[in-house]
């Protein structure tokens, strides 16, 4: 399984440029009010440019339903569930409902809706449920849906606070720097992107540390009704020990997807009503590895 893949094609003098400010400027790449520009080969697009025109094809996509294979490591469960035969629905900006079957039965069911989650375990009637946005080691569980699919309101980012640091004409593709300021000025993320129209290839969110604590490849773009999406998404996240892996073969952009899909509490009190026994994973309860495995 590979975890990590670096950002392709950065210069070497690109790198030495970004470490040099941060270790010589007190902390602050900055020239005047602006990130210091790093200089570019001709033709590279402007960031605004880059930014808006991701946002503008985020923002026309409102939900997906799709099927295909996923790869699921997540804090609550210890196991990995492989299912050939999942379908997925996404809605915008962070909910996320997954179904894994096995040779045509359910083996797990996962909602990700705003900052609650419910795993439901229908092999053993088990369910477990998690209502607020507690955090895992670094992320809540929405954080983690919105780093596959929305990690940044592109739109809104400041353009004070990114900036291209590498650009190959060859193969169109762009590697931009977001930096924040909480309280103090630090890079919270590198995103790769191809275009135009430009996509993300790869993003990779850091700490306050500057550890990696998510890093997402997208792979295999298609264009549906003006709106271009992945069929291969891959995110990692070092800091939850989690890892999930969607291989889409059939996707219907912005398919309607109705509310009780992502009623979480409204889903829970019909397992409790259908005799489901509620279990706390995070207190060992709910299946084992062993039990997870053999329903592979």
């Amino acid at each position: 399984m590979r975890h990590y893949m670096h950002l392709s094609r950065l210069t070497t003098a690109s790198v030495v440029i970004v470490l040099l400010t941060t270790l010589f400027g007190g902390g602050c790449a900055r020239l005047g009010d602006r990130l210091e520009p790093l200089p570019l080969p001709p033709g590279a697009p402007e960031v605004a440019d880059v930014l808006q025109s991701i946002a503008e094809n985020e923002a026309a996509l409102t939900s997906f339903r799709a099927t295909g294979t996923a790869v699921i490591k997540v804090p609550e469960v210890e196991a990995t569930q492989i299912s050939r035969e999942s379908v997925l629905h996404f809605r915008y900006p962070d909910n996320l409902h997954v179904i894994g079957r096995r040779y045509g039965t359910r083996i797990i069911e996962l909602v990700y809706a705003d900052d609650a989650f419910l795993l439901e375990f229908p092999t053993r009637r088990e369910y477990c449920l998690q209502l607020t946005a507690e955090p895992f080691a670094t992320l809540t569980s929405a954080d983690i849906v919105r780093e596959m699919f929305t990690p940044e309101p592109w739109a809104a980012l400041s353009e004070e606070l990114t900036r291209m640091i590498d650009y190959d004409e060859t193969t169109q593709t762009a590697t931009i720097e977001i930096w924040t300021e909480d309280p103090q000025l630090r890079l919270k993320r590198i995103v790769r992107v191809q275009g135009a129209p430009w996509v993300i290839l790869e993003s990779q969110l850091f700490d306050r540390h500057g550890e990696v604590i998510a890093h997402t490849v997208k792979n295999a773009y298609h264009e549906q009704e003006g709106i271009r999406y992945p069929t291969e998404i891959e995110s990692v996240l070092p800091g939850e020990e989690a890892w999930m892996r969607f291989t889409m073969r059939r996707v219907d952009v912005n398919a309607p997807v109705e509310d009780p899909v992502f009623d979480v509490v409204g889903r829970a009190r019909n397992l409790e009503r259908r005799g489901f026994q509620r279990v706390d994973i995070f207190a060992g309860e709910g299946p084992s590895r062993e039990d997870l495995e053999v329903g592979l």
